[in-house]
């Protein structure tokens, strides 16, 4: 099954199984766990906790059996360039007290086995040499290869895999994907084995410290960690502005953190193979993600995101089929082979009424979101709701918004969708504030059930797109299916209309 040509009304949802557990435990280590004492050192401190293959071929060349080596027990080195990570024990997730953190951050232990992984994202020029083209917004060879969807990455490790002589890791078969934990072939990092990476051995918000800059990632510098406290009255000193280059960099730009991996921050946000959901958070070894779900996760954030979304316990989530030009990935393999096969049943296909209904709900503080929902609504006969609060912002909007997000308070709205069980389709605009959704939107979201509905977001901005706002918005509506968004500058221009109805009928949504 082509799940890249699925129709777009369909819910991705999931059942994960493991098979064959290992006695005292899901799968077993190579080394004697490290406690997460020993791994709260500076990475200088923890010499051994990473090796480079000493290779020189690329991640493109075809199959040579005379470029691998003799197995070592159950090990297969391939010459890669991968970094191999020794893995150990840590403490995933974010501590209580670190500002701007998620509810779905909760601090656990997790056991990482050793594990190879790429030092860079994957480059369009390795992407466009396996799967013979290049999907991505910006141009370069050395760019990472973005506006890839979670299948077009599952895909592309199957075709490296075979390219260089390996072992598949991921069988697809009907509607089911197994992840063949034994196989020797490349694969996604789990959102544990990505975290571990990350962090490179630190406990900090970032792995430089509890502050990031534009010199060491590539991101929306103009909003620093805090920026949100510090954006009116700047009340932090360590707070400070810094580039915004607005676009990807090459892969090997800027420097390595302390396990010598490019970009684990910014610059694109990486697809994990988990799907999104409640940490599971008794100690666990090698999780793979939630036991069910309808996002897969995606981790570091990318070029255009603030830097409260490079954080290293960040959780971005989206529908596997979301492909943004902020979104690509980077690979890794076994260092031995694991044990048992993890099963994802694919999607349940929802069969959409032959005439919707249609409601388009929206937010809106200076009348460019009106705008865009009010044409939409027009040109689709829809149902045309506004979300409005009982008490609406007054005087500085940055600083009564920031209050609510900092706070996490969901306003009281003024009015309330009667019979929102009725509605197949809800097309939902908002401008994108703080690189998320205002607040009195999550209020909405929160007071009706979307399950088996059609969402599509729309935002108009001041150059920050979606921020990470479809991520807020898929966790919040888990069980609805989030399509494809759009977003317009400000107004959108003359040009708007055609544009919005373009952008639907991409979605199956044709005009009257």
């Amino acid at each position: 099954m082509d799940q890249k040509k699925k129709a777009k009304l369909v819910v991705l949802m999931v059942s994960v199984a493991v098979i064959a557990v290992a006695a005292g435990g899901i799968y077993y280590l190579t080394k004697k766990p490290q406690s997460p004492a020993e791994l709260v050192g500076s990475a200088a401190e923890q010499p051994e906790s990473f090796k480079r293959e000493e290779t020189t071929s690329d991640l493109t060349g075809s199959a040579d059996t005379s470029e691998t080596e003799e197995r070592e027990g159950e090990r297969e080195t391939v010459k890669d360039n991968l970094i191999l990570l020794e893995g150990g024990t840590f403490v995933m997730g974010s501590p209580v007290s670190e500002r701007q953190r998620g509810e779905d951050e909760t601090q656990h232990e997790v056991t990482v086995s050793p594990f190879y992984v790429d030092p860079f994202e994957v480059t369009q020029a390795d992407y466009e040499s396996i799967m013979g083209e290049n999907p991505s917004h910006f141009s370069g060879d050395n760019l990472p290869v973005e506006s890839v969807t979670w299948y077009d990455a599952v895909e592309y490790c199957n075709r490296l895999s075979e390219n260089r002589g390996l072992t598949p890791a991921y069988i697809i078969e009907e509607n089911t994907l197994s992840w063949n934990r034994s196989a020797d072939g490349y694969r996604l990092l789990t959102e544990a084995e990505w975290e571990y990476a990350a962090r490179a051995g630190t406990t900090t918000v970032f792995h430089d410290g509890d502050q990031i800059t534009s010199d060491n990632a590539n991101f929306e510098g103009s909003y620093p960690y805090l920026i949100e406290e510090n954006y009116v009255t700047r009340r932090d000193p360590s707070v400070v502005t810094s580039a915004n280059r607005g676009e990807t960099i090459a892969v090997d730009s800027l420097s390595a953190n302390g396990f010598g991996l490019y970009n684990m921050y910014g610059n694109v946000s990486e697809w994990c193979f988990d799907y999104y959901g409640t940490y599971d958070t008794v100690y666990h070894v090698d999780p793979a993600g939630a036991a069910s779900g309808s996002l897969r996760v995606n981790r570091g954030g990318g070029y255009d995101d603030f830097a409260k979304q490079l954080r290293s316990a960040y959780r971005s989530a989206a529908t596997p089929d979301t492909a943004d030009q902020n979104l690509g990935f980077r690979i890794a393999r076994n260092a031995q082979a694991g044990e048992g096969v993890v099963e994802t049943v694919y999607a349940l296909d929802i069969e959409m009424p032959e005439s919707p209904r249609i409601l388009v709900a929206y937010f809106s503080h200076t009348g460019n979101t009106q705008n865009g929902a009010e044409i939409i609504a027009q040109r689709l006969g829809a149902d045309l709701f506004e979300i409005r609060m009982e008490h609406p912002y007054s005087g500085n909007i940055y600083e009564v918004s920031q209050a609510d997000l900092n706070n996490h308070v969901f306003p009281a709205l003024a009015a309330h969708v009667e019979n929102m069980e009725q509605y197949d389709v809800v097309i939902l605009g908002y401008p994108t504030w703080w690189s998320t959704m205002p607040m009195p939107v999550f209020t909405f979201l929160s007071e009706y059930d979307f399950s088996g509905k059609m969402i599509l977001p729309f935002s108009s901005n001041g150059g920050t797109r979606f921020g990470d706002s479809i991520s807020d918005l898929s966790k919040m509506v888990q069980g609805a299916y989030v399509g494809q968004g759009f977003q317009y500058f400000y107004s959108g221009g003359g040009t708007l209309g055609e544009e919005l109805i373009g952008w639907l009928a991409e979605n199956g949504i044709e005009a009257r």
